[in-house]
């Protein structure tokens, strides 16, 4: 912290005896880049210095606010940017909270999620976060300092351009800022395109590089593509043969806003809808969502989905999960549409590659069938929501000794205000949620999964509640997650956010348990109690409850503002998978036959 109190100080001063002189204009009569406005730089002004630049570029690309560890390779130029008021801080603790926060930024708002943290160890411990942001597809930049660095008096190295491409983030170095800014335009470009993360470093001399010309418009944006035309006849082909066909959407599609283009397709052609995990609710409120596809689905969705006989899947990664392990559908013709070609087809065989943008290829799909087919199929019968949550309650579970998780989701759905952000860790009692608590759109509900990966979700819930303060935002996670993060409870009161944290407590890392169980040895190890969650929030300013009775969630008052910890208490022997997917069905007493 001292390192990068006196960098800051440092470049100011350099910046002061210089005689800098900014002046701030807007372009007349230019289209504002990306829809964004705010005061630019004028070229041919006095020099303006690095730290300086960076900051403005960022600004300029609409990139203002950041979610940074501080450290003395970043702090000059945020230092800067918050002194002029371009850029706003978000401090974090943690450098893989900041990641995590761009994350939830992004995903709430449909934009970029901008992360900083300092060289060599403060990228090191960015990097877990940063591989759940890979496997999540969130658009996302992280600005770091060069490492290794050319700078023989600093131990501080690591490889980061090789760990970025081991994890599969796009990486782009600066030596100038004319590179910086045309690394930046590439990384926003390569972001948008496929929710792929970037990490863009830069070279030590960039903060202290006098600029006289400052590159503020950006370069154009890589295409989304548009799907080739004998594809999507031979797609309108297929729809016409089908009797059930079902679009099922993941990640990419909400990236792509393009949920009202596949519900005018759904419509017209019959199809029913579904999404992946993460984009679920994506057509929340319409008549022909089924909810989720996969492992998760409930018994009385996985009914209706196993009658597909076409699956139109748009920016879908259509893993195993979501195919629910060949157990979900009954071999469907399968077309895939993906920006990305090697997507296509990855882990699923596919009947027909669709490559293209998903808003895009859905509206060319809908004008050639309107044009083969000027009325409209009818979809067959929907699942109503009320019925599909029944099946997930009909599985009897636990012991009575605590609430049933289901229960408590089911309250919370009533208690919560409309303008409600649901956002999650990973742990095990995440599964029944989807399906008992409902948000308005995918960009309300967030599942921060990753890729198992517990203790990540209040990262991403932080982003969300700085990105989204009109929404309540509401944080679902287990004693364990919450434990692995507590110190970022302080960027609530640092940065004068709001958020819920309900945490679904059953005093112990119970995922493990089954695994302690199945050789026969006490659990014991695994009962790491948390220390009082009520005094935890007040140590942060927060406030905090207890809940252990179905009395006491229907008396659940939420705050209006700062921090507030729900402990609820729950059965530790209550299983959620076991009501859902084949567990479901098999306690139920509901496996057909996968025959055809």
């Amino acid at each position: 912290m001292v390192r990068a109190a006196e960098a800051l100080v440092r470049h100011e001063r350099a910046a002061s005896t210089g005689g800098e002189e900014v002046r701030r204009v807007r372009h007349q009569g230019q289209r504002d880049p990306e829809g964004l406005s705010g005061p630019r730089i004028e070229r041919g002004t006095s020099p303006v210095l690095g730290n300086k630049a960076v900051a403005e570029l960022l600004a300029s690309r609409g990139l203002d606010t950041v979610f940074s560890m501080l450290g003395g390779t970043n702090v000059p130029w945020i230092g800067a940017g918050v002194a002029s008021g371009r850029l706003r801080l978000v401090p974090t603790r943690h450098e893989a909270t900041c990641v995590s926060a761009a994350v939830g930024y992004a995903r709430s708002t449909g934009g970029i999620g901008l992360c900083s943290v300092s060289r060599g160890p403060g990228f090191a411990n960015a990097v877990n976060a940063l591989i759940a942001a890979v496997r999540n597809h969130s658009p996302l930049i992280m600005v770091v300092g060069e490492s290794p660095s050319p700078d023989s008096m600093t131990a501080q190295n690591v490889e980061q351009r090789k760990f970025t491409e081991l994890i599969g983030a796009g990486f782009h170095h600066a030596n100038t800022i004319a590179e910086f800014a045309d690394a930046l335009d590439a990384a926003v470009g390569a972001a948008r395109w496929n929710g792929q993360p970037q990490v863009l470093s830069m070279a030590d001399g960039v903060l202290d590089e006098d600029v006289a010309d400052l590159p503020l418009v950006p370069t154009a944006g890589r295409s989304r593509g548009m799907p080739d035309d004998a594809a999507v006849e031979t797609a309108i082909d297929l729809l016409t043969q089908a009797r059930t066909p079902l679009i099922l959407a993941g990640q990419g599609a909400v990236h792509a806003d393009s949920r009202d283009a596949l519900v005018a397709l759904a419509e017209a052609t019959g199809a029913r809808l579904a999404t992946s995990l993460l984009a679920v609710r994506l057509f929340s409120g319409h008549p022909q969502d089924l909810g989720l596809s996969g492992g998760w689905s409930p018994v009385a969705a996985r009914r209706a989905l196993r009658e597909c006989d076409l699956l139109l899947v748009f920016g879908a990664s259509f893993n195993q999960f979501t195919y629910g392990h060949g157990k979900l559908y009954r071999e469907p013709t399968v077309i895939q549409c993906d920006v990305n070609p090697d997507a296509i087809g990855e882990t699923v065989p596919v009947d027909l590659p669709l490559i293209g943008d998903a808003r895009v290829t859905a509206e060319r799909l809908l004008a050639a069938w309107k044009a083969r087919r000027p009325g409209e199929r009818t979809a067959p019968p929907s699942v109503p929501r009320d019925e599909i949550q029944a099946s997930v309650l009909a599985v009897p579970l636990g012991t009575g000794h605590g609430l049933d998780p289901r229960e408590v989701y089911l309250a919370l759905d009533r208690v919560l205000p409309t303008e409600r952000l649901i956002v999650t860790d990973s742990g095990r009692s995440l599964p029944t949620l989807p399906s008992l608590v409902g948000t308005r759109t995918a960009r309300d509900f967030l599942v921060g999964r990753g890729y198992g990966s517990v203790g990540l979700g209040l990262g991403t819930a932080l982003g969300a509640a700085a990105a989204r303060p009109d929404a309540h935002v509401v944080l679902i996670c287990g004693d364990g997650g919450l434990m692995m993060s507590a110190q970022e409870l302080d960027v609530v009161r640092l940065a004068g956010l709001r958020l819920t944290i309900v945490v679904m407590n059953d005093l112990q890392y119970g995922a493990e348990v089954k695994h302690l169980r199945k050789y026969g040895l006490p659990d014991t190890i695994a009962r790491q109690t948390p220390p009082d969650l009520v005094r935890l929030a007040e140590a942060f300013d927060g406030v905090g409850s207890v809940v252990r009775t179905e009395a006491d969630l229907a008396s659940l008052e939420l705050c209006q503002n700062g921090l507030q910890i729900v402990d609820v208490r729950i059965d530790p022997e209550v299983e959620g998978t076991l009501s859902l997917g084949t567990n479901g069905e098999q306690r139920l007493g509901e496996i057909p036959s996968l025959a055809p």
